[in-house]
């Protein structure tokens, strides 16, 4: 066996899981093998939405692994013969320090990184990894950035972002580093939007997330986005409350709701997918021919899934009526489950599935990166 380096770093955000670790990896060309981990999901819902490409959810933290060093990260239970091991130790989610009291009983180094403000330092001060504005956790310090001007809006409150899941975040910052340097964020809490969400609002991302709580408002932010010609994306969750939004402009439809966060609604936007299938991992989603999507990422894509409902076959030429059509599809042959929408004019596209877990820095995932450019264009035009 290699070389084992247990990381050592007390935090209590979920988001930070592993991320000192991936930083010691990365700089020591090893690969992360984490403990199993136990949450608070009272205090952190989403603490574990990272999608596994086998196809199972890890903690939320552990993107930090694929983002800076191109290598997912493994169960310790895993660990083999690797050149350079690297383990996470936070004491806050250990659920067995045994397996780790071991590792240091048979020699594995023992490394202490903390996190002062936006540095994260070794035992010596050394600086090893920064921190930026979008949360991200970066091997080198980040560039100043004068302001452009442009406000994008990220629907949640920020310690969503920065405390428990921060993939959204951290892939609309790879997207505004590409398209638009300096742009300000705004975060909106869904579950206590202001009288005028989207003023001052150049383009909204709806991210996705367990927390049915956050429905209604998201919704009230795709209906606002639509009314005003404001651009906006969704990510799962999100790409279901924008089909939902305009699923309610249909005779018929105007109470419906998704059967996850309303199961006693009379009519559901979103239904369970008929055979009881989880889709969790990767998968192929395939983009209908002339659309915006296909334009992004081609005929076929990967992305990661983590659903168990999928848009009411009912809705899809009902959607196409008011102007949004099915842009993709997944699932087994005839199975048709919507995999994206998108409008025939202005912004308004969403992904079933969770793009921002393929965006790297200097290389966000295609569906972003074309967000923020609309974004920006709209906004230069409406100042003009």
């Amino acid at each position: 066996m290699g070389r084992i380096i247990l990381v050592r770093h007390e935090t209590d955000h979920p988001a930070l899981y592993g991320a000192a670790a991936a930083l010691v990896a990365a700089a020591e060309g090893g690969r992360l093998f984490w403990p199993a981990a136990q949450f608070d999901f009272d205090r952190h819902p989403d603490a574990e939405q990272h999608v596994a490409d086998e196809g199972a959810l890890i903690p939320s933290g552990l993107i930090w692994a694929d983002r800076l060093t191109g290598r997912s990260a493994r169960p310790l239970a895993e660990l083999a013969d690797e050149a350079v091991a690297v383990v996470p130790v936070h004491a806050a989610f250990l659920a067995d320090g045994d397996a780790v009291s071991r590792l240091a009983a048979a020699g594995a180094e023992d490394r202490t990184v903390r996190l002062e403000e936006n540095r994260f330092l070794d035992a010596d001060g050394r600086v090893i990894g920064w921190r930026d504005r979008f949360g991200r956790v970066l091997p080198a310090e980040p560039a100043a950035v004068a302001p452009s001007g442009l406000v994008l809006a990220l629907a949640g409150p920020v310690e969503q972002f920065l405390e428990t899941c921060p993939a959204p975040l951290a892939a609309l910052g790879d997207a505004i580093d590409a398209e638009a340097p300096g742009a300000a964020l705004r975060f909106l809490d869904p579950r206590d939007l202001p009288a005028d969400p989207l003023a001052g609002v150049d383009g909204v991302l709806l991210p996705g997330g367990s927390q049915m709580s956050s429905v209604a408002g998201q919704i009230a932010l795709a209906r606002a986005a639509r009314a005003g010609g404001t651009p906006i994306a969704g990510l799962c969750l999100g790409m279901q409350s924008m089909s939902t939004a305009v699923a309610r402009e249909l005779s018929g439809w105007e109470d419906t709701d998704m059967a996850e966060a309303a199961p006693a609604a009379a009519r559901h936007s979103f239904i369970r997918i008929e055979t009881g299938e989880y889709r969790l991992g990767r998968r192929i989603t395939r983009s209908m021919p002339g659309s915006r999507l296909r334009q992004l990422l081609g005929a076929e894509s990967e992305i990661a899934c983590n659903h168990r409902y999928r848009l009411a076959p009912a809705l899809h030429e009902g959607l196409a009526s008011r102007g949004v059509l099915v842009s993709a599809l997944g699932g087994e042959p005839g199975q048709d489950i919507a995999d994206a929408i998108e409008a025939t004019d202005g912004f308004y596209m969403g992904m079933q599935g969770h793009p921002e877990l393929s965006s790297r820095p200097g290389h966000p995932h295609p569906l972003l990166r074309a967000f923020v450019a609309e974004a920006a264009r709209t906004a230069r035009a409406r100042r003009a």
